[in-house]
Parts: structure tokens; sequence; C-alpha cells
């Protein structure tokens, strides 16, 4: 067994004052109205096929509302029991919540784009706030969603029921909920039903754009959706949510690039602007994303005959993403994003360097922090987000949330909860 300091960053202090630092900027640029609170910045939004930049206020979610930057500012409000944060806590939930009402109908089930997402939050901000008209309201908004359809194009880890899925049986073990597994069942038996099955496997549907073959990977692909039936199988022992999710890995497997280490990008403009089938870096798409996942299979599948395979796939994530983060920062190409920028790769280091016992694992994400202070705090110049170089976002998965949330992550990984890998304590 590793030391615990072993596993502890150097710079430890540093990380929540950088932490602390973000979430006092986030006070300072909150617009109010009464007692709710928002943000302006830049995002992206699909227009025609096209990723466009675009500035505006943040919706509800988590992936880029306020109730994702709200989460943020809770996590960090127990180190610093700052009021100023507090405030502002208490005026994203609001906000989230009158807009919550208004979604339209299309916003469905998604954890990081959807309602189950927005309940989530309000029930980890309420524990951590120690509110129970928190937590009972996120309880109530999990409920209300039972009347609402399953949708078949929305599935994935962003938008659909894979995501929805940890999240559920998450907070049906906590709270003794046998209603939420039974709801996280359903979950599973609907992507069930939509499991494409061919000569390499089963796989999901998940984009409208154009693909080569249905994706790879944890946030859209067969990656984080076989998670969600290891995890629904972990729950049940129902056979068939261990075969579906063997078969989803034995596809996604088909698609491995031993020479990058790395999993195909099915994604045609992945390949247009390669010229060649090529292999994307983050936890979106490619081997870190893969590589939690795989972490997270590891744990479900302890002691089955899939464990050498996972094994391999989990070293080979390890491998691509470790050399990845450790090639020399390069300010302006990069960004710091949780969803695909170097602190969502870095979470990967994290985790397994806990999990596999491997602290040489851990200093490459101090290696990723280091590199945040030295260029951007020391600086005083803007965090590069993860919406195409257009600017600074507030939002958790593009924004300024998640990079404070990543410091968080390193200053104390035992309280402060993946967001990236849902369910793990």
């Amino acid at each position: 067994m590793v030391e615990a300091s072993k596993l502890t960053p150097e710079n430890n202090s540093l990380y929540l004052e950088i932490a602390d630092r973000i979430g006092n900027a986030l006070c300072r640029d909150a617009v109010w109205d009464q007692t709710r609170c928002s943000w302006l910045g830049w995002n992206q939004e699909v227009q025609g096929r096209r990723l466009t930049p675009v500035y505006r206020s943040c919706a509800a979610d988590l992936y880029g509302g306020t109730s994702g930057i709200g989460l943020f500012l809770a996590e960090l409000y127990q180190f610093t029991q700052d009021r100023q944060q507090l405030r502002a806590i208490e005026g994203a939930v609001n906000q989230a919540l009158s807009l919550y009402v208004r979604l339209p109908s299309g916003i469905g089930h998604g954890f990081y784009a959807g309602r189950t997402g927005i309940a989530f939050s309000l029930i980890r901000i309420g524990e951590i706030l120690q509110r129970d008209v928190l937590v009972e309201r996120g309880f109530f908004l999990l409920n209300d969603l039972r009347d609402i359809p399953f949708d078949i194009k929305n599935i994935d880890v962003i938008s659909g029921s894979a995501g929805a899925i940890p999240a559920l049986l998450h907070l049906a073990e906590k709270y003794q909920r046998e209603d939420l597994l039974e709801f996280s069942v359903k979950h599973g038996r609907h992507l069930l039903k939509l499991a494409e099955y061919g000569e390499y496997g089963c796989s999901w549907s998940t984009i409208g754009g154009a693909k080569k073959s249905n994706l790879t990977g944890h946030s859209h692909g067969t990656a984080g959706i076989a998670t969600a039936l290891l995890e629904l199988y972990g729950a049940t022992e129902e056979q068939e949510f261990l075969n579906a999710a063997q078969a989803a890995i034995k596809y996604e497997n088909h698609w491995f690039e031993k020479k990058e280490s790395n999993w195909v990008d099915l994604r045609k403009f992945a390949e247009a602007e390669a010229g060649s089938p090529s292999c994307s870096m983050a936890w979106c798409h490619g081997a870190p994303g893969i590589g939690l996942s795989r972490l997270r299979n590891r744990q479900l599948l302890a002691g089955m005959q899939d464990d050498a395979v996972i094994e391999q796939d989990l070293e080979a994530a390890i491998y691509a993403s470790r050399n990845a983060l450790l090639q020399p920062w390069v300010p302006g190409k990069l960004n710091y994003s949780l969803c695909h920028g170097a602190a969502g790769n870095a979470e990967l280091m994290i985790m397994a360097a806990r999990d596999l016992q491997r602290p040489e694992l851990l200093k490459v994400a101090d290696q990723v922090a280091q590199d945040g202070h030295t260029f951007y705090v020391r600086q005083g110049l803007p965090w590069p987000c993860g919406n195409g170089g257009a600017g600074e976002s507030p939002g958790l998965m593009l924004g300024a949330a998640g990079i404070g949330y990543f410091y968080l992550r390193m200053y104390d990984a035992q309280r402060v909860p993946s967001i990236l890998l849902v369910g793990i304590d």
C-alpha cells in the first residue's frame, strides 16, 4: 500500500488558493436579479452543421449552466466558508430552478445536458450546505422524470440514459431508494432495445452527424454506455446487462489503433481534418475518457474473465494520456476544460493514481496544475476554455468552473468527488 502522503500533490495549499481565485471571480461576474444570478460567457452551439461560438447567458444544465457553476462553488465553499460564495450558490440554484420549470420538452433525462444532472446537483449542494430542502427538491425533480418519455436519439452519457444510470444508482445506494434503482433499470432496458449488433459486437447510434460507424468513447460512444450497463449488472446481477456491455467493449476494441495506443474517432469531420482515421485525446472522445470507463469497468468486473482485456485497455489509455499530458504546454494551442482539455484528461491520472496505487501518475496531473499556475495565474491571463478559443466561459464542462473543479480535485480528491465519472466516492 502506497503511503497517503505520496498520493497528495506537494503544492496542495496552492491548488485551493487557485480554485478560490476562480470562485471569487465567478462571484464578481455574476449577473443578479433579486435572489437569482446567472453568468454571461462564450459557448458553442451547432448552427447548420458547424459549431459556432456564441456569447450568451447560462442555461440551467450541469454542462454549461448555473447548476454546474453552483456545484463547483458548493464544493469550494466546504473549504472556504466564504459568504459571497454562499450567496452565489444560492443565486445559481434559484436561477436553475426558475429555468427548470420552463425547459423545453426536448430536454430530457441527460446528466450533463438534461434534467437528471440538475436534480443531482441540487442534492449534492444540499448535502454540502446541510439543507434538506434542496435534497428533497432534487429527489422531487428525479421523481418528476418518470413522466418524461425516454429519448431514442439522446441516449449517451452527455444527453441520455447512459449518463443518468450511474447517477441514479449512486443516489439509490446512498439513500436506500429502491425506486431509483428500478428507474435506472428501465433506463438500462431502453439502452438494450436500441443496441445494434454486428460482426464486431454491439454499439449505439448516438449522434445525428456524419460518422464512419457508431462512435467509440466515453461521452458519446460505447465506452460510456458499456460502463452504465456494467453499473446495472453490479446492482442487479442481470446477465443481459453484462452481455451487452461485453459486446460493446469488443466493438470498441475493434477500432483500437495500436500505433496510437488509442481508439479511432469515428466522426467524419475528425477523419476529414486528419486525412485518415484519427484518434482524439479527450474525456469526451479518445483515450482519457475511455481510460476512466475502463478504470470503473475494472472495479465492476473484478475477478471475471474479461479482466485481462480491461487491464490491457486501461494501460493503453493511461500510456497515451500520460504522454499527451507530458508534452510541453503551448499557450494558445490547448485548453484547460474538463470536456476536452487538459483538466479533464488529468482526471484519469488522479483516479488511476489512487485506484492502482501509482503515485507517479499523480505527478503528471500535478504538472498540468503547475503549468496552469505558471502560464495563467502568475501572469494574470484568462484561462483557455473549451470553446474553440472564443474567450472565457463560466461553465463547468467548458469553462472556469470546471477548471476550478480540477484544482479542487488536486487539493482534496477524497472530499471532492469526480464529476467526470459519477458514482465513485
